[in-house]
């Protein structure tokens, strides 16, 4: 009997030391591949934050991409690949997550030194769109609202299915509130224990290119990007309400939600309402993940983004069917695979 729970516990040590190992390799291949794929951009700070910056020759204009909570900038991935030639791109990691150096004290007010940082960088002549998925649709909109000087050449805001933060401070102490916590906690654990190497929380199903998807686990698995995750959502429950935005919005919603889908999409039309010049548009099919991760969910985001801004309020609106919608004049590496 004892040789045989001997044997049980050498096998779970062997478990546990696996995970632990292939967690460590995971990281560091990880790393290794981001810092050979994306550049470091240097603050004045010293520190240093991740993008990957694609201005083409023929650019007229350019969209600066904000990420979720505790998403990479490949997230974008399939929206940059539909974009039109004549648009240029870029994306990044807030600090804490990928390359970009951590910050304990972080907040509004630098994200939005961070954001025109970028812009005066790498588009400080083209006309720009602000976009944000998540978390990253409330920033770029309170950006735009009430950062000084913001909206000098900003042609339009896209949120897409973006946090609303009064819904989100009236969740606190709730199931929900205490879900998304504990969550958070357990991502981070799993992350320690190499375990997110195997199932990462996100983009489980693999929806991008081989080469992205290795980099999103590995993305996965560093417990500084959950421990930065949760710090932003204790952030996000102070942050302040959006409530005037002067310049052209589209608030974009997927279909789907965790929860009651009734209630989400009137807290999306919440959002459109901060805008004179708005409208509000479905992705029927989609959910929070698939709007950007699925491709063809992800070209309908790039035309909003490279279409024509919004010129008064207009009432919700739904997909167009994939025969009717216009040609980006950029063809995806998923399409081509399709072909």
């Amino acid at each position: 009997m004892a040789s045989l729970e001997r044997q049980f516990a050498v096998g779970i040590a062997g478990l546990a030391g696996a995970s632990l190992l292939t967690g460590a390799i995971t990281r560091f291949t990880g790393r290794r591949e981001r810092a050979r794929r994306y550049l470091l951009h240097e603050r004045p700070d010293g520190s240093f934050v991740e993008v990957d910056v694609h201005i083409p020759p023929q650019a007229r204009r350019a969209v600066v991409l904000d990420n979720g909570l505790g998403a990479p900038h490949e997230y974008w991935d399939w929206v940059c690949d539909a974009l039109p030639e004549d648009m240029g791109y870029v994306r990044f990691n807030r600090p804490g997550y990928g390359l970009s150096t951590p910050s304990t004290q972080y907040g509004l007010t630098r994200h939005f030194a961070l954001l025109q940082e970028l812009r005066d960088t790498y588009v400080p002549n083209l006309p720009v769109v602000l976009a944000g998925h998540s978390l990253g649709g409330y920033f770029v909109a309170a950006y735009a609202s009430r950062h000084p000087g913001a909206l000098e050449g900003v042609t339009a805001v896209v949120m897409i299915d973006a946090t609303e933060v009064i819904s989100l401070r009236h969740s606190r102490r709730t199931n929900v509130d205490r879900w998304a916590r504990q969550s958070l906690v357990m991502e981070q654990v799993y992350a320690w224990a190499g375990l997110s190497a195997f199932r990462p929380a996100k983009n489980v199903n693999k929806q991008y290119r081989p080469e992205l998807n290795r980099s999103y686990t590995a993305f996965m698995t560093h417990p500084r990007a959950w421990a930065t995750a949760r710090q932003e959502y204790r952030d996000a429950m102070t942050f302040p309400e959006l409530t005037d935005l002067d310049c052209p919005l589209t608030v974009v919603t997927a279909e789907n939600n965790v929860g009651d889908n009734a209630t989400h999409h009137a807290v999306q039309a919440r959002l459109a309402a901060i805008s004179k010049r708005s409208r509000h548009h479905f992705i029927d099919g989609s959910d929070h993940e698939s709007v950007l991760a699925v491709p063809d969910h992800a070209r309908q985001v790039a035309e909003v983004i490279a279409g024509e801004p919004p010129s008064g309020r207009t009432g919700p609106e739904r997909q167009k069917s994939a025969e009717d919608r216009p040609a980006t004049g950029r063809t995806t590496e998923r399409e081509e695979e399709l072909a």
